[in-house]
This record gives C-alpha cells, structure tokens and sequence, in this order.
C-alpha cells in the first residue's frame, strides 16, 4: 500500500513538472511583436480571452457552488449603478466657413479727373453714408468758368446791340440770330462747368470703416477711379462650403450652431441663402447666414466651424462610449445590473456623436448600468449595489 501511495505522488509530480516544462516551453515560443500597433493589438486580444476566461470560471464557481455550496464561498462584487438615458438624440457633421461683410465693400471715387487737394479721412476711420472725405481740385475749371464769363459779357453787349438794330429794323436777321445762339450756347457753357466744378467734392457712399486708401492726397485721380474701400463690419455673414451628400439637410430658415475657434464662442444663426449651383471643383454648395457681430468682436475672414444636423432620433436609448465594450466574437455588449447580479448584454449600436451611442436593439431604456465596476465583473457575477 505504501509502495502505491509513493507511485502516485511520483507520478503527480512528474506530471507537474512536465506541465511545467511545458508552460515555460510555451511561454518562450510566444514571440513578442516588435510592431507598437501589433502589440497594441495582442494585449487588447490577450484582456478580451481573460475576460472571457474569467466569465467561465465564474460559471464554473457558480456551478460548483450550486453542487456543493460549501466548496465555493462566492464574493459580493461593489458597483454603482445609473439608469439609461432615453432622450432626442442627434448627429451633426462639421464644415469650415468664413466670415465677410454682409455687404460688398464700397468703393468712393470722383466723378471727374483731378488731383487730390486733400483727403478728410485715414484708414480705419470710421465714416456715414454722405460725409465729405475728400476734395479734389478743379482749378482748370474754375479758370475756364473765368475766362468763359469775359467772353460772355462781349457776346451780350453785342447781342444787346443786334437786338436794338434789329427793332429799328437795321441790318439783317441772322446777325441778330447769330448773337443771340452764341449767348445761350456760352451760358449752358458756364452751367456745365459750374456743374462740374460741384464734383470737386467726393463724399461717403455707404456706412463703415475706412478699410484701404488707394489714392493718396497730392495724386491725380480719374473718373470713377476708386478713392479709398470703405468695409461695413456691423454686419457679417458667415459663408460655409457644405458637401453636397447633405444637399437634402440643410433648409433656408433653419437654425444651426456656429463655433469660432479662435475665440472660443459658440452662436445660433439662421440660414438665409442656400447656393443654386454645386462647385465642380470640391462638390460643395454655398450656405449664407446673417452673424451678430459680437459689438466688433468678431472681424471679416475670421475662420468658423459649422455644425449642420444630418441626424437625428426622439426617445433614443443612449448609452455613453465608455461603456460599451467587445468580446472576442466581435459582439458589442454593456454590462448591466439585475438585480444582484451582472448581466452581459449584447447589443446592435447606431449613430455615434459627442461620446454617446444611440443603441438600436438589445436595450428597452429601462435597464441600470454598472459605471464603476462595469469592467471588473463577467456575467453573473454577484454584485451589491453601494450608490445608485
């Protein structure tokens, strides 16, 4: 009988020290790739087949346990609990836009040619609509008014003179016409130049800030020639490039939410102009909305991110990214409270935004969610709930 006990612990341990030998074998076969993705890639695969092997052996602990309850003592895992979120859900995809004046910039320039006698304003100034901003000196006219005016009082006195012959009936009727043309052809002369000497002044066509002088005081300026740019910046727009793909999204009227990075700030807009053309080059259309300026604070060109909606769900079982996780088959599941216990449900997931999943099936938005704890526990695990 000795002689058999000593047999079978020799054989035990012979059969623990191949099994031994055998994981050290194993264990120095297993190449450890070089590649940071692939090792990345190894571990997530090694933790799935250790959450698995931990939910057998809890199905084992428990079956055990059930056979013989005093073989086992099972442990109370500690979590907290959440209920799931039922609410609207929404998508939104972000396009880059710009701001610009909501109106062209104006251009101030001469109706007549000249030189710049002076310039009333500088650049960044601010001007209304009809100021006086610059002047332009028409000297050449106001000569030829001058000179025009002595050839008149000689045209009249002899007109004068062929109208009293010619009521004494005294020399012919075209001497007396002839003088009389030449009055009135010089008097609309004068009207003319008159008029022309009142564009010497060149006044402000709309409301802004001086943006760009072109012409400088002491240069010649010509007829329609632009001054200086005036730019309105109390009024932007914001002009954004949307795909076409959301062609059927966007509507005119609509509400949409706009972000300037560069300062931080968010604001609701409303969609004003919807372009009838498809650009060629990047398959996009024009989308126009009137911005509030912030009282200056926001500037021409300044750089804006839109968020156009291009999906949405009411009443959507939403579950934060966080706790949703992956066996080894692929499935996704989320561990949830029943009771006091674990439940591995798997589910079909949806739209995604913001760090939230819309869950299409496996949830009916009544279920708790296991937050902490949620990855510590395999399905039917004992839990006790310690904050809900």
């Amino acid at each position: 009988m000795k002689t058999i006990f000593s047999l079978s612990i020799a054989a035990l341990s012979f059969a623990f020290l191949v099994s031994c030998g055998g994981g050290e074998s194993t264990a120095s076969s297993d190449a450890l790739p070089e590649d940071i993705a692939a090792a990345r890639g190894l571990l997530k695969t090694k933790r799935q087949e250790l959450r698995s092997l931990k939910e057998s052996v809890t199905v084992l602990e428990a079956h055990i346990a059930k056979l013989d309850p005093s073989a086992v003592a099972v442990k109370e895992i500690l979590v907290t609990t959440k209920a799931v979120t039922v609410k609207k859900f929404s998508h939104f995809v972000e396009v880059q836009g710009s701001l610009l004046p909501a109106q062209d910039p104006a251009m101030a320039s001469s109706e007549t040619g000249g030189r710049i006698a002076e310039l009333l304003v500088k650049e960044n100034a601010y001007v209304k609509k009809g100021d006086l901003i610059a002047k332009i000196n028409l000297e050449s006219i106001q000569k030829s008014i001058d000179e025009l005016e002595k050839t008149m009082e000689l045209a009249e006195d002899m007109f004068k003179r062929q109208e009293n012959l010619w009521k004494q009936n005294i020399g012919s009727e075209i001497q007396y016409l002839q003088a009389k043309n030449q009055v009135e052809s010089l008097t609309k002369t004068k009207e003319r130049l008159e008029f022309e000497l009142t564009k010497s002044n060149v006044y402000a066509p709309a409301a802004g800030y001086v943006e760009q002088v072109m012409i400088k005081e002491g240069e010649m300026s010509g007829p329609g020639v632009p001054i200086l740019q005036i730019v309105n910046t109390s009024q932007l727009k914001l002009v954004a490039g949307v795909p076409e793909i959301y062609l059927g999204k966007v509507r005119k009227g609509e509400t949409v939410r706009v972000n300037f990075p560069a300062l931080n700030k968010d604001q609701e807009v409303r969609v004003t102009t919807i372009g009838r053309m498809i650009n060629p080059t990047n398959r996009t259309f024009e989308v126009e909305a009137q911005v509030n300026s912030e009282k200056g604070l926001l500037k021409p060109n300044l750089l804006a991110s839109v968020f156009v909606e291009d999906y949405s769900k009411k009443d959507a079982v939403v579950v934060p990214d966080q706790f949703i996780m992956q066996d080894v088959s692929g499935n996704n599941y989320i561990m949830i409270a029943e009771g006091n216990k674990a439940v591995k449900r798997v589910v079909e997931l949806g739209k995604d935004y913001n760090n939230e999943t819309v869950i299409e099936t496996g949830f009916d938005g009544t279920e708790l969610l296991i937050v902490k704890g949620a990855r510590k526990v395999a399905n039917g695990d004992l839990i006790k709930v310690v904050e809900q």
